[in-house]
């Protein structure tokens, strides 16, 4: 398949993730870490994991959430797969940074299968593999980001795309300093922060995703990965 046809399916999946993580928080079972007595999904209290979980903090099963959560992580991280290994087709342009190229496939296959990793093992059943996989999915996209973005402004790639890319690596750092040092998971105004952040970082990447793969789309429909036409 083509990379202007992936960069489509990629496109979708990050606007299914959006859409499906919204519905599976309207069917989780209630309850979190702190009070297991709430009906409903808390927005600043329950993480995204907890969609997956097969059995809510409740103690009620929950397996239409966790469903409709493991099909937008699968499908986000097998996209992310398949677009990952189109780099020549959309930042090769001039035949430069070959090894950032192959390097940004590379990261992209490994943060792709850690989110179907992720989506393969609920939150409530394996915990220590779940994480693992947390940890590599949103650590090894920034990677791929990082690499991508140099191999587009090696050939010639520049404007809004570069200062995307630039933007969401700042928001990840951002990120990855409220997890290191940020407020503690085990005091309810902690929790409520990690909780926010880790939502801010989630579906910032996937705008990020819906924007890289909408002009990387123009981009290659009108025969210029620099944004002119030929």
């Amino acid at each position: 398949m083509s990379a202007y046809r992936l960069a489509g399916v990629l496109r979708y999946a990050a606007i299914q993730f959006v859409v499906l993580t919204p519905i599976a928080m309207v069917l989780y079972a209630g309850g979190t870490w702190f009070d297991r007595s709430t009906p409903h999904y808390q927005f600043t209290g329950n993480f995204l994991s907890d969609l997956g979980m097969t059995h809510a903090f409740s103690g009620h099963a929950n397996y239409a959430s966790c469903a409709l959560f493991a099909i937008s992580l699968a499908t986000v991280g097998t996209s992310i797969v398949a677009f990952g290994w189109t780099w020549r087709g959309f930042a090769f342009e001039r035949g430069r940074a070959r090894i950032a190229g192959q390097a940004s496939a590379v990261f992209a296959t490994l943060s792709g299968l850690a989110f179907l990793g992720v989506a393969a093992t609920p939150f409530d059943r394996a915990l220590d593999a779940h994480n693992t996989f947390v940890l590599a999915g949103f650590g090894l996209l920034p990677c791929y980001v990082a690499t991508i973005t140099y191999a587009m402004w090696r050939n010639g790639v520049g404007g809004a795309r570069i200062a995307a890319n630039l933007a969401y690596l700042a928001l990840v750092m951002g990120y990855v300093g409220l997890v290191v040092a940020g407020p503690r998971l085990d005091t309810p105004s902690g929790h409520m922060i990690q909780v926010v952040g880790q939502k801010t970082v989630a579906y910032g990447s996937m705008l990020h995703v819906v924007f890289l793969a909408t002009t990387t789309r123009r981009a290659l429909r009108d025969g210029s990965l620099t944004g002119e036409r030929r």
